[in-house]
Order: C-alpha cells, then sequence, then structure tokens
C-alpha cells in the first residue's frame, strides 16, 4: 500500500519512478489464421525517453522437426543497446519447445515503437508478430496513415484511450 502512495506522489510530481512498467503479451490460446506452429509471449518494459527497454520474447512451437527461421526487425527510431541477429535459426525438436530472444533498445522521443519478428517454419508456413515498446509518459503519438495522427492517452484508471481528430462534411442537395 505504501509502495502504491509513494509511487502515485511520485508521478503527481513529477518524480521518475525507478521501477519500469512492464507491458505482458501472449498469442497462447488465440486465434490465428493459418501458418507456422508459432506462437510468441513478450515482456516489455514501458520505460521514460532516453532509458533501456528490456525486451525478453519467447517463441513457442509445437513442431518437432525442421528448422525454424526467425527474422527480427526494430522500428528505425529505435535504437538497439544490445545487438541480435537479425536472421535467427533454431533446429526444432522434441526436448524444446521455448526458444527466447532478449533485445536492449531505447528511443529519444516518447512513442509507440515496434519490434517485429517474422517466423517461418519450411513446409509450415510462416507467422509474423509485432512487440510493442512503449516509450514516455501519459501521451503518445502513433502513426496511423501518412500525415494523420492518433494520440493515446492514458485514464484515471490506467486504461487507454485513443483521441482523434473530428472531419465534418457538409453537402448541400
Amino acid at each position: 500500500m505504501s509502495s502504491l502512495l509513494i509511487s502515485t506522489a511520485a508521478m503527481a510530481f513529477g518524480v521518475k519512478v525507478e521501477k519500469p512498467v512492464v507491458v505482458k503479451g501472449s498469442s497462447i490460446g488465440t486465434y490465428a489464421k493459418p501458418g507456422a506452429p508459432v506462437d510468441i509471449s513478450y515482456e516489455s518494459e514501458h520505460v521514460d525517453t532516453g532509458d533501456t527497454s528490456n525486451i525478453n520474447i519467447i517463441l513457442t512451437s509445437s513442431t518437432t522437426t525442421g528448422t525454424m527461421k526467425v527474422k527480427v526487425k526494430v522500428d528505425k527510431d529505435l535504437h538497439e543497446i544490445s545487438k541480435v541477429k537479425k536472421h535467427l535459426s533454431y533446429d526444432l525438436s522434441e526436448s524444446k519447445k521455448e526458444y527466447p530472444l532478449h533485445l536492449e533498445v531505447s528511443a529519444d522521443e516518447e512513442g509507440l515503437y515496434y519490434i517485429r519478428v517474422l517466423v517461418s517454419i519450411k513446409g509450415q508456413g510462416m507467422r509474423a508478430f509485432a512487440v510493442p515498446v512503449y516509450v514516455g509518459d501519459a501521451v503518445l503519438k502513433t502513426k496511423k496513415t501518412a500525415g494523420s495522427y492518433s494520440t493515446i492517452e492514458k485514464t484515471d484508471k490506467g486504461g487507454t484511450i485513443s483521441v482523434s481528430a473530428a472531419q465534418e462534411s457538409i453537402t448541400e442537395e
């Protein structure tokens, strides 16, 4: 309870809270279109600009034979602190089901960035994933289409909402 009060007071006075929020996600148990039998689980630290975000990704496959090829692409405005091979290859086996990746990234500007992971298994298809990396506080700008932006804001209860500019068209009949 006291750590919650300290964290709330620190945010109210603009003090940086030392422990970053961890965003977690997983595709396990969710519907997916036909493709490679691969799932992803990830943990991504939501950090301030200039700070290092630790990203832990685990790829899981039910396939026990063949080779899983993985391509990793980081958004251009994300700086890679730890270098990860962009093209990875894993020999699939019955004894190993999880294939971990660890990245450390940072950004100079607030926003929502992505680490894209493309997985292919010969004869079984492909699967694409995007791991979100949140940098900065309260308001995040996300590019929707060329030239238009949506603002994502945090609500008082910690949820997020997307705020977009209204467009009005009046036609005379």
